[in-house]
């Protein structure tokens, strides 16, 4: 399991079909919409960045 940066849920990444990369790492997500949350906001959901 890997945890959606958005919300936080436990995710399978063998059974998610909702992902994005950015700079090479790959990101799952438990529903479209943490996906475009994510990806209009990247820096809000990674730390660092």
């Amino acid at each position: 399991m890997v945890t959606d940066p958005v919300c936080g849920r436990d995710v399978n990444p063998v059974e998610t079909t909702v992902q994005s990369e950015h700079d090479g790492e790959v990101y799952y997500f438990c529903s479209i919409n943490c996906r475009e949350a994510f990806v209009e906001n990247r820096e809000e959901y990674l730390p660092g960045d």
